[in-house]
């Protein structure tokens, strides 16, 4: 019966820490560019995930390409925040990846650290091309009415 009940423990214990254990195995790593996605998402080679994934960096917001643009400047801005992510992450460029998570649409979050230890945020924000971001409601692209 003791026995039972040890086995019983354990294996609660394996399913209750199992997704813990995970996550911080996965806490810092390394991916490998495939391609930029847009100016914050980029397809990132990873262990288990050889082909890519999107990952959808932390910290920062750039503009939105396309048809979810509120304005020409915003697919202005969107396109010279995709070409500089570009130049910063060519194909096959080395990255380091931490603080994993997902967005309440499941893509993987991370931080993204360049090959010279430069933060890809802060480079991004220093630009211009990017807003800082943490979630919530986002800063706009567009002058209001009325404004220059």
């Amino acid at each position: 019966m003791i026995s039972i009940i040890k086995n019983g423990l354990i294996i609660v214990a394996i399913i209750f820490l199992y997704p813990a254990i995970a996550m911080a195995s996965l806490s810092i790593g390394y991916g490998k560019i495939l391609w930029v996605i847009d100016g914050d998402t980029y397809q990132i080679s990873l262990v288990g995930a050889p082909e890519g994934q999107p990952v959808r960096a932390r910290h920062f917001d750039t503009p939105e390409q396309g048809e979810r643009a509120q304005c020409a400047a915003e697919r202005e801005k969107a396109g010279q925040a995709s070409a500089f992510a570009r130049r910063l992450l060519p194909r096959g460029a080395v990255v380091g990846l931490s603080d994993f998570g997902r967005d309440r649409y499941g893509r993987l979050l991370a931080t993204i650290t360049l090959a010279d230890g430069t933060d890809l945020a802060g480079r991004m924000i220093g630009t211009g091309l990017a807003h800082a971001y943490e979630g919530g409601r986002k800063p706009g692209w567009c002058a209001p009415l009325g404004a220059p």
